[in-house]
């Protein structure tokens, strides 16, 4: 079956509306304007799924290297990146208006590209590779590899980047720290002491507040970015895969891959909000925020699916089908240009 270019795509959307390919009997909530496309890795098939999110199915797969896990979208809508992690070693950069793959960038000195950022000019992106204890900066028009910091920590794994691209922030999983990184002059600059086993993080806009997800004892814990003091912390997770905050940064959703629900938390007052419980091992993993609205979208890596959140009444207001144990996903919209 032919696919239809992106931009004919977009223009079908449009016209169509989600109401009639979803059931909301469970709940009161209504999704806004999701016309879009939905892009998700899926681990166990070595690809990328495209879903057609006012349709609610799958329009196109794509492959990448082995062991897709993370996943970022272009603000224009218009490339996408995976990061090939489990024997792939390398990224696979994906044209969404054409629905094909652009180009695998082979990370032979770098393996193990786990977690990625777009940075401002839409062309370069700064991973980590675990493996050589890297960020890296590529560009992924040209497939060059631009600089390498080391961050000198074991299992270097994920990566937060301030709103003023001054400074990146990697969770190191076995050496239990945050490696500060200088953008400006790509250089370590310092090692950060966390609590056992860190892996989700993220930072608000005004390079304030550092959230971030510890495994070993099941805690998130935020920081003064500057001072390093601790602000707050919040116990009972299993596994907090992620953290993800809201447009406005007043909310911080945290993902529990193995309680199976997802609590939200006041960025302010930190007081917790409420929990959305998931269904039975749903495995919520990959997670993402729809370009305008307060709406996330998050992949459930058991359940072969993804669910759209609405943020203000923390229910599940829609679903879309992938293939087998998706992660990492991004959402564009249909006006994207």
């Amino acid at each position: 079956m032919r696919i239809p270019h992106f931009a004919t795509l977009c223009l079908t959307l449009s016209s169509l509306t989600i109401f009639s390919h979803f059931s909301f009997a469970q709940n009161d909530a209504r999704p806004a304007n999701l016309n879009g496309m939905l892009v998700v890795v899926n681990k166990s098939d070595n690809s990328v799924s495209l879903i057609n999110a006012a349709e609610h199915k799958i329009i196109n797969t794509l492959p990448t290297g082995k062991g897709p896990h993370e996943l970022i979208v272009s603000d224009d809508g218009k490339w996408a990146v995976s990061t090939d992690f489990v024997g792939g070693d390398s990224l696979t950069v994906f044209d969404l208006s054409t629905q094909k793959v652009s180009r695998t960038i082979n990370l032979e000195k770098y393996p193990g590209p786990h977690g990625i950022k777009f940075l401002k000019d839409q062309k370069r992106v700064a991973f980590t590779s675990g493996k050589s204890q890297n960020l890296v900066i590529a560009n992924i028009h040209s497939g060059e590899i631009e600089v390498a910091i080391n961050t000198q920590q074991q299992t270097t794994h994920m990566v937060a980047i301030s709103g003023k691209e001054d400074f990146a922030f990697t969770t190191n999983i076995r050496s239990n720290s945050i490696s500060k990184i200088s953008l400006a002059n790509n250089s370590l600059l310092k090692q950060i002491k966390t609590e056992a086993m860190p892996e989700a993080i993220n930072i608000t806009n005004d390079g304030k507040q550092i959230w971030y997800g510890a495994n070993e004892k099941g805690l998130v814990t935020v920081i003064d970015a500057e001072t390093e003091a601790q602000l707050a912390q919040f116990d009972g997770f299993s596994f907090p895969y992620r953290v993800l905050f809201s447009h406005s940064e007043k909310i911080a959703m945290v993902p529990d891959f193995q309680l199976h629900e997802v609590r939200f938390f006041d960025t302010k007052t930190f007081k917790e909000l409420g929990k959305l419980i998931l269904e039975e091992e749903a495995g919520p993993q990959g997670i993402t925020l729809h370009p305008t609205l307060d709406i996330a979208f998050l992949s459930l890596n058991l359940k072969n699916k993804i669910v759209a959140i609405d943020i203000a009444s923390r229910k599940v207001i829609a679903e879309y089908p992938t293939g087998n144990n998706p992660d990492g996903v991004g959402f564009v919209s249909a006006n994207s240009k």
